[in-house]
């Protein structure tokens, strides 16, 4: 989904998901919004769905924290510092230029990864999809995005 439409349904879904969710629990203590106890268990896994499939959009979406973003622009960033190290290897040593990003990178806590189908495309040291953090939970998290792009 468009990251735009993302932000803008995001706060309209857990809206609804939120008074779902409140109108399910409330239905518990006998404070009743809806006509029947079905109605209310029903309301209740509604809201949890719609809460789920918020979270889940943010999770599949760059807008979802720093996790592949700031992947991209950790790359950024370390191409930025080795070009300005070293500005003449530019057009006359790429392959000096490669090796510093992917130590860069490395420095920074990314393993450079070949098993991405996007990266088999194009081998760079630029290539967002053939590194991964290194930490088990940011791993986990950037590997599942990019599934989604």
């Amino acid at each position: 989904m468009n990251e735009d439409v993302g932000t803008f349904f995001a706060p309209i879904t857990l809206m609804i998901g939120g008074a779902l969710i409140a109108g399910g629990l409330l239905s518990f203590l006998d404070i009743n919004f809806f006509r029947t106890k079905l109605q209310a268990r029903l309301a209740l896994i509604a809201g949890l769905v719609f809460m789920l499939a918020t979270e889940a959009l943010f999770l599949t979406s760059s807008t979802g924290g720093r996790y592949l973003a700031g992947q991209r622009i950790d790359i950024t960033d370390c191409e930025f510092k080795v070009e300005r190290t070293y500005p003449v290897e530019r057009s006359t040593n790429k392959a000096l230029i490669s090796e510093k990003i992917k130590e860069c990178m490395e420095g920074i806590g990314y393993e450079w990864i070949l098993d991405h189908p996007h990266c088999q495309e194009a081998k760079l040291a630029t290539n967002t999809f053939c590194y991964l953090p290194r930490g088990p939970f940011d791993r986990t998290i950037v590997g599942f995005q990019m599934k989604f792009e």
